[in-house]
């Protein structure tokens, strides 16, 4: 319904093939609102696998490129009065339970989804 309303926008300008100048940017503005990402950079990504965009320059990161792994989540376990957290868990019998809620590292699918070609379709 937008697109139509910014078309009819266009034809009360009252230049010559106005609608036709508004559809590529109509298009891009879907591109961006869909994928966050430009039409060139979905060209671009599909052609490398990766993810590519003008964003990852902005960020001081390279043009094309894939998210590095979570960093390793603490493991918190309850004490006497406190809060203690390790990066590996120590050796108990039986093993501390965690205070927080999840898992200590990405499950199969979590990596896999992480890892894959872009773009990403199931």
């Amino acid at each position: 319904m937008m697109v139509f309303l910014m078309l009819a926008g266009c034809e009360s300008v009252g230049a010559p093939g106005a609608p036709l100048l508004a559809i590529p940017a109509v298009a891009e503005g879907a591109s961006l609102v869909l994928t966050q990402r430009g039409i060139g950079d979905n060209v671009v990504s599909l052609l490398t696998g990766q993810d590519c965009s003008y964003v990852r320059l902005a960020k001081g990161q390279t043009y094309c490129g894939s998210d590095p792994p979570p960093p390793v989540q603490p493991i918190c376990t309850r004490s006497l009065g406190q809060v203690d957290c390790w990066t590996t868990p120590p050796v108990a019998t039986p093993p501390y339970r965690n205070v927080r809620d999840g898992p200590y590292e990405l499950t199969a699918e979590q990596e896999r989804n992480r890892t894959s070609r872009w773009p990403k379709l199931f």
